[in-house]
Order: C-alpha cells, then structure tokens, then sequence
C-alpha cells in the first residue's frame, strides 16, 4: 500500500514545490537554489525510500533528461539556471519519460505565451523584420529595448503547466490512493 501511496503523497509534493516555484519566480524573476537543490535531494529520497534502489535509478534519469533538455536554452540565453535546475529537480519526482513530455509542454506554453504577447503588443513586424535581418547578415540582430522579447518570462508559470498536463494525463491529480486511504481511516474512526 505504501507504494502506491508514494505516488499522491509525492505529487502533493511536488504541486507545493511549483507553487512556491510560481509564486517566487513572478516576484524575482528567479527560482531559488534552495528550492530547486532542495526539491531534487527530497525526490530523490522519497524514490529510493519508497521503491527502493529502482526509484532511485529512476529520479536520478529522471533530474539528468530534465537537466539536459532545457540546458541548451539556457547555454543560448532563452531562459535562467534556475529554470533548468527547477526541470531537474522535477523529474526526480516523475521519472524520465514523463519528465520529457512537462518539458516540452513547458516548452510548448512559453511559446504560446510569448505569441500572444507579441500579437498583443502588435510587435509581429518588428520581430520578422529582426529575424529577416539577422538571416540575410548572419549576424544577431538585439531586439529594441521595451519590446516583448527584451521581457523576463518567469518560466515556472510554463513548468508549472506543462507538469500538470502531465500528471492530469497519468491521472495523478485524482489523488486516488490518498483518498481510498483517508476513507478507509475515516470509517475506521468512526466504527472505533
């Protein structure tokens, strides 16, 4: 039973760690390393002391396919270390295939947003003709100061969405095993 129960106990867990993550990155504009440093050494206990040398293996996969699928934007400037320590910390807690689809959805969200800030703000010409400049040059063009992409996304908004699709999509969020649990507790308690 504790096995199964691991599995909601860690996703409330982890739903405290993105909120906090969400809430310090819109205020700073930074995830801090106590979080994320913390949040991967807590995961990668509560995987090896519920399931073992097997869940260990597992979050450690898990931490270095998140680490390595977002350290390239960071290595190209499109996002901060935090971002990428907060997608490894993550993936000790959901594994290394799961942790693959909340970055690219992660990846997915930010684009979106960062389209729909530039139709808003009415920055489509100035963007491609940035782009059509830097093609034809080879050469960086910088956006102007004040436009959408001289703007600090707080990137947890997207890591926060992209690991909640996930965990809706593995039917974790129902909390299925904790409520069967407090259930059974509560009519224990209440024959007693």
């Amino acid at each position: 039973m504790l096995a199964y129960l691991t599995y909601d106990l860690s996703t409330l867990f982890l739903l405290m760690v993105l909120l906090v993550a969400v809430v310090t990155d819109l205020r700073r504009n930074r995830i801090p390393n106590w979080l994320t440093f913390g949040t991967l050494v807590c995961g990668l206990l509560l995987q090896y002391t519920f399931l073992g040398s097997d869940g260990l293996i597992a979050g450690l996969a898990g931490a270095g396919m998140g680490l390595v699928l977002l350290i390239p934007f960071f290595l190209l400037g499109g996002m901060g270390a935090g971002d990428v320590k907060m997608m490894a910390a993550v993936g000790t807690l959901l594994g290394f295939k799961p942790v693959m689809m909340a970055a690219a959805l992660s990846l997915c969200l930010a684009g979106l947003y960062a389209l729909l800030l530039i139709t808003l703000k009415g920055e489509w010409s100035s963007l491609l003709q940035r782009y059509f400049v830097s093609l034809r040059t080879s050469t960086y063009v910088a956006p102007a100061a004040g436009s959408v992409a001289r703007q600090r996304f707080p990137f947890a908004l997207a890591i926060a969405g992209g690991t909640l699709s996930v965990l809706a999509m593995q039917s974790q969020l129902d909390f299925y095993h904790l409520a069967n649990e407090l259930t059974y507790q509560w009519q224990l308690w209440g024959e007693g």
